[in-house]
């Protein structure tokens, strides 16, 4: 059954790479505070996983519970980052689940979508593993066990310098 499961995750894989769109630097997110933060300042550094979200949906936040579960696989060597796609009827919502679930990562709200729709994001769970501001990996949809590959995919490039 991990055979099939890890086939078809790098089939799926293979597939959202063809499709994989870099970031603008210039669209901007807000962090929890509420400021104005430029996604070149939120991929800052060389390896950065960033998971689109949101309040209502639970696939996600059980990704993002899984990739807390096991931070300490990839704490000190690259960055997990957070962006919600909560809509003004729910992005209240945000602050509260991210101090509930206590993730311990970087969390921004991309409120009015503009981050999402430059990057054509039809579903979520959404994560992207950016190397030196060029993505390099874009997946849909959770199941679990697959933090761990999409960390061990990351933490290739980390190994590896290709940035």
């Amino acid at each position: 059954m991990k055979r099939i499961l890890t086939v078809i995750i790098a089939a799926a894989a293979a597939i959202s790479l063809c499709s994989a769109q870099d970031i603008s630097p210039n669209i901007t997110v807000k962090d929890l505070s509420g400021d104005t933060v430029l996604m070149s300042d939120v991929l800052k550094d060389d390896v950065v996983i960033v998971s689109f979200w949101a309040t209502w949906c639970k696939p996600c936040q059980n990704e993002l519970d899984a990739l807390a579960e096991i931070e300490d696989t990839w704490a000190d060597r690259l960055r997990v980052v957070a962006i919600s796609t909560d809509d003004a009827r729910s992005i209240a919502k945000v602050k509260s689940t991210v101090k509930a679930k206590m993730w311990p990562y970087e969390v921004y709200t991309d409120e009015n979508s503009e981050l999402a729709k430059s990057l054509n994001i039809n579903s979520i769970p959404f994560v992207m593993i950016i190397v030196g501001g060029e993505t390099v990996y874009s997946h849909t949809g959770y199941t679990p066990g697959s933090e761990r590959l999409l960390v061990e995919k990351a933490l290739g490039y980390v190994k590896q310098g290709s940035f």
